[in-house]
C-alpha cells in the first residue's frame, strides 16, 4: 500500500484567520494566543474554520481497503483508476496475516487463524483464477468493463484524494481507533504521517487539537 501527499492548501495560521475575520481580524503570523485559539474553537465546536484548508493525497491499496475509506463521504472527492480503461489485473496485495473473525464484534478480527500456509495457499489459488479468467474473457473479446467482475477484492487500486482539512481530521478519528479495520488503520496512519512530515508541518496545532 502506498501513500502520497501530492498537495496541501493552507495551515493553522489559515484556520486561525477564518475564526479571526469575525472581528474583522487577519493575522501574519502564527502566536501563543492563535494556539490557544485553534484548541478553544475545537473544545468548543466551532469547526467550520477548519474546512477551509485542503488536502490531496494518492493513494494505492487493495479495493476492500478503499471501499473502507469511501465510506468517508461529505467535505471529499476521489477520482480512481478505471478498469473501464486500464488492464491492473496484475497487481495485487496479498494478505500475509490471516485474523480470526472476533467472537465480539460481528465485523472485527482478533488473533491469528492458525494454519496460515493453508490460508495463503487457497488466496494464491483464487488469485491465480481470477487473472486467468479475466484474460480468457478479454482474449475471447469481453469488454474490460464486464471481465473486471471476475477479480477478486484484494486487486489493487489507486486514487486521488481530496478534502477539507476537517473531513480528514474525522476520517483519522474513526479509521485510527483500534477496532477499525488493521489495514485501513495503516492506510490512515501514513497519511497522518505524511501531513506530520510535510514541510513545517503546516498543521501541527491543529492536530494536536484533535488528538492527533
Amino acid at each position: 500500500m502506498t501513500v502520497e501527499l501530492i498537495s496541501v492548501y493552507g495551515d493553522d495560521l489559515m484556520v486561525v484567520n477564518a475564526a479571526r475575520v469575525s472581528f474583522g481580524k487577519n493575522k501574519k503570523e502564527l502566536g501563543d494566543k492563535d494556539v490557544k485559539l485553534i484548541k478553544y474553537l475545537k473544545e468548543h465546536k466551532h469547526t467550520s474554520v477548519f474546512r477551509h484548508p485542503q488536502l490531496q493525497f494518492r493513494i494505492g491499496c487493495p479495493i476492500f481497503v478503499e471501499r473502507q475509506l469511501f465510506k468517508h463521504q461529505v467535505g471529499l472527492s476521489a477520482n480512481s483508476i478505471s478498469g473501464r480503461y486500464v488492464d491492473f489485473s496484475d497487481s495485487y496485495s496479498p494478505i500475509t496475516e490471516w485474523r480470526k473473525q472476533s467472537t465480539s464484534s460481528k465485523q472485527g478480527s482478533d488473533g491469528v487463524v492458525d494454519d496460515q500456509s493453508e490460508c495463503s495457499r487457497i488466496q494464491e489459488e483464487l488469485i491465480s483464477a481470477c487473472s486467468d479468467a479475466y484474460s480468457k474473457l478479454l482474449a475471447i473479446g469481453v469488454s474490460k468493463e464486464q471481465a473486471r467482475s471476475v477479480l477478486p477484492l484484494s486487486l489493487n487500486t489507486s486514487f486521488i484524494w481530496t478534502g477539507s482539512l476537517l473531513a480528514f481530521l474525522h476520517m483519522w478519528g474513526l479509521r485510527l481507533k483500534p477496532d477499525a479495520q488493521k489495514e485501513t488503520r495503516e492506510v490512515a496512519a501514513e497519511m497522518l504521517d505524511a501531513v506530520k512530515n510535510a514541510e513545517g508541518n503546516p498543521f501541527k496545532y491543529s492536530l494536536e487539537a484533535f488528538g492527533l
